[in-house]
């Protein structure tokens, strides 16, 4: 698909001489270093490993960043931001970046921005620049708005991959951060998703982070990950840039079982990550009997809203208002909410801080009238789709069963949580909150 506003490419004619920047292939490693001593109980042989939270519209948003920062999160990305919508509309780019890259607490983070115009990226892009430690390009969303717009993991199918080739070569030529991408393997295969990688990252990509499924394997049909063709990736260009794995990640077992196979820099998660923020500590693992040693569900819905106080919502808006705390609520607290029907009518209802609260209140009660035990906590909405545990935190679970399981494991992209029982969700003009 063609830019879609001609007059901005007319108007921003680059020189010919420019090069794209050339990042170190260490950039990555020295920037976790850096930020290593927020992070005193970080395992040793994980302290230059990136435990990334991925970008996810109405659930990356700045309260939960700071929330996963608190259980060994070393790399956060942003929401997906449409990048022209982020020019043109000051409401929309006032609920997405009020606060994003302003605590200092918030960092290592990565803006993630969709689009298909070079120049349009490029201006969103310089906007946040100064506030954040690389930007990065939706490749990875599958769903059909982003087919609509032309971004996300169709723009690596535009003109043979020429558009997103451009696209990252122009960026890398005028951004003082690193340009990454976060993209699908392709439908034609590893080998030709092989080839399109190359030309990003001799483009000038920095980093390249993997999601082991095809733009097909969505919704129903998401199937395991393949963790062959990302280690094929670090095996192809693991030399040049740092690679980051993406799928099939449930709990810290996953995350060094992943990192040993593949030979990866980091491990992304979304969906499990959203429903147990301490994901990346040892709970709920091998070496705990798989019990929950880590605070529990109704404790994290707590510490959330106490930050959501300190970096107030705007009503029914994207990032951090009301819509994106009751989904993470929902998440939070699924087995409450599908075992107790009032409950989960109260979190569809909540349209205030205050009402918010009352919900974990009647958690609380709930939870100790029946003597709830948290270390029998285990996963429910991020297994919502088919009866198959074990594979995210029952024992026996190794790489050759993930290879071999077809179960509905619905790890979303980072574009499109879904449209659920709190609205749509997927950041385009259509629902009426830009």
């Amino acid at each position: 698909m063609p830019p879609s506003n001609p007059s901005v490419t007319e108007t921003n004619r680059e020189p010919e001489d420019l090069v794209p920047r050339r990042w170190d292939r260490d950039w990555l490693r020295q920037l976790l270093r850096k930020h290593a001593h927020n992070h005193p109980n970080m395992p040793f042989d994980l302290v230059e490993k990136a435990l990334v939270v991925a970008p996810m519209v109405d659930a990356s948003d700045l309260p939960y960043r700071l929330l996963t920062r608190r259980y060994n999160t070393s790399l956060c990305f942003t929401p997906m931001i449409h990048a022209r919508m982020f020019l043109e509309k000051p409401g929309y780019r006032h609920k997405f970046w009020k606060y994003s890259g302003m605590p200092p607490e918030d960092r290592p983070l990565i803006a993630q921005f969709c689009g298909n115009d070079k120049h349009v990226l490029l201006e969103a892009m310089k906007i946040v620049e100064h506030q954040v430690d690389g930007v990065d390009i939706n490749c990875g969303c599958p769903q059909m708005i982003a087919k609509r717009g032309g971004y996300g993991a169709f723009l690596l199918e535009e003109e043979n991959g020429d558009l997103i080739v451009d696209i990252v070569g122009h960026l890398a030529k005028h951004m003082n951060v690193p340009v990454s991408v976060k993209v699908r393997i392709l439908t034609s295969g590893i080998e030709d998703s092989l080839v399109l990688y190359k030309r990003l990252v001799d483009a000038g990509a920095a980093m390249l982070t993997i999601h082991g499924r095809t733009r097909l394997q969505n919704k129903v049909f998401t199937g395991a990950a393949n963790w062959d063709h990302i280690r094929e990736v670090v095996n192809q260009l693991g030399d040049r840039v740092p690679i980051i794995a993406n799928g099939g990640i449930s709990n810290m077992d996953d995350v060094k079982r992943c990192m040993q196979y593949t030979g990866v820099d980091g491990v992304m998660s979304s969906e499990a990550i959203l429903e147990y923020p301490p994901l990346f500590t040892e709970t709920n693992v091998s070496s705990t009997d798989y019990k929950r040693t880590g605070p529990g569900r109704l404790q994290i819905a707590e510490d959330y809203l106490k930050i959501c106080e300190k970096y107030p919502p705007d009503q029914g808006g994207q990032g951090s208002g009301m819509k994106c705390i009751r989904a993470h609520l929902h998440r939070f607290l699924h087995p409450d909410l599908q075992a107790h029907s009032g409950v989960r009518d109260a979190v569809v209802g909540a349209c205030t801080m205050e009402a918010a609260w009352k919900v974990l209140n009647m958690i609380r009660i709930i939870h100790e009238d029946s003597g709830h035990i948290i270390t029998d906590e285990q996963l429910s909405w991020y297994v919502r789709h088919g009866g198959n545990a074990e594979r995210h935190s029952g024992p026996g679970r190794n790489y050759e069963d993930e290879k071999k399981c077809s179960a509905d494991e619905e790890e979303e992209d980072t574009c499109c949580m879904g449209r659920d029982m709190f609205g749509p969700v997927c950041g385009d003009e259509e629902n009426g909150d830009y």
